[in-house]
């Protein structure tokens, strides 16, 4: 079973380039990828469609060269991607072959515009699939709503496996009755990934709990207006690492003690938020995409639907206070991000998927338990 899969630039940050990444090596041999999609932040309008065009000639030359039984695309629900991939799947579909779409991101202003205005062209086109991957289960209930009948699989992101082999790696970080508490976040630094609500839920600790610091990790377009808002309001105990790999990164989750995402973006399932359980760190966030199928309250952490810090700086608190529940939640993140989560795990899982794809099995659920 030979497959060809399109991927974004692998050596960008971002969440489905991490996991192609992690997914190299567990794949196998017969899986080929295809770039699409921005490479770089400071395209002109006319790079951009010069780089649309090559994208597309290069697919529809890969495609005819290879004898592929299966096109695996991965689009997010955004206007963008849907355009290229739709026209990505349109020629698959012409030249007979079968269709595997992964929807990463889950953009709800796309979900509404599709509704409202777009549906029978998105029937049109998406729904010669052959089958769909979502990362929750309710992006799952919004096809079926939408009258998709196919297969469709609700799957997760992955770790990579060294996370685990990593001799340095211990379940729960030790610290002393009086050392601070170090909250992570770490995520692309814009508005919606909740950087402000994170910023200013350490303020709030910091009048009780003037010991606990925060660490911010990755780059964006709000990075520097975080930092002028960290200085202007004179907030202590923030540290901007930037991006970080490697070393860097596994130092910033290992030196952590809980890891804080307030996101409202359009998330699929943060692969942040599994490499901090694999880390063994307890979690607070919100509960879009997957997080809401997996994260169980009190046993992983701490969902919210509110977006206030009060509240987040509330659910930090009981964290802070109680290092026994810190360690009990850390050790079974970690056992079940270990379970589930690494990418040979997940890559066994996926090959199950093209499998059933190709025999026109029926799909069957996947979320983890």
């Amino acid at each position: 079973m030979s497959i060809l899969t399109t991927v974004p630039d692998l050596a960008k940050p971002g969440g489905v380039a991490a996991y192609y990444a992690a997914l190299q090596g567990h794949i196998g041999e017969d899986v080929d990828f295809c770039p699409v999609g921005s490479r770089g932040s400071h395209e002109t309008s006319i790079q951009k469609w010069t780089r649309l065009l090559k994208d597309y000639e290069r697919f529809c030359r890969m495609i005819k060269s290879g004898s592929y039984d299966l096109i695996h695309l991965n689009p997010s629900l955004g206007r963008k991607a849907l355009i290229r991939d739709g026209l990505l799947l349109l020629r698959a579909k012409s030249l007979g072959k079968k269709v595997l779409v992964c929807v990463h991101g889950w953009d709800r202003a796309c979900e509404t515009s599709i509704r409202r205005w777009f549906l029978f062209l998105f029937r049109w086109v998406y729904f010669k699939a052959d089958a769909f991957i979502v990362l929750a289960s309710q992006f799952q209930s919004v096809l079926r709503e939408f009258g998709y009948k196919k297969p469709i699989y609700v799957e997760t992101t992955m770790v990579s496996d060294e996370v685990f082999s990593h001799a340095q790696v211990t379940p729960v970080r030790s610290v002393s009755e009086d050392a601070g508490v170090n909250i992570l976040f770490l995520s692309r630094i814009e508005k919606p990934k909740g950087i402000y609500e994170a910023i200013d839920a350490l303020r709030r600790l910091r009048v009780k709990w003037p010991s606990v610091t925060m660490t911010v990790a990755g780059d964006g377009p709000d990075r520097k207006n975080a930092e002028e808002y960290v200085r202007t309001e004179g907030i202590k105990g923030v540290w901007f690492l930037g991006w970080i790999t490697g070393e860097q990164k596994h130092k910033a989750f290992a030196d952590a003690d809980i890891y804080l995402l307030p996101t409202t973006w359009g998330e699929g399932m943060p692969i942040s938020v599994l490499e901090a359980m694999a880390y063994g760190l307890p979690i607070v966030t919100r509960p879009v995409g997957g997080l809401a199928d997996i994260i169980e309250q009190g046993k992983m952490g701490f969902t919210t639907d509110s977006r206030d810090p009060h509240v987040f700086a509330s659910l930090l608190e009981r964290l802070i206070v109680d290092r026994r529940l810190r360690a009990q939640i850390g050790q079974y993140n970690r056992s079940f991000a270990r379970r589930n989560f690494t990418a040979s795990a997940v890559a066994k899982r996926l090959v199950e998927i093209y499998e059933r794809t190709m025999h026109n099995a029926p799909s069957h659920c996947n979320i983890p338990s």
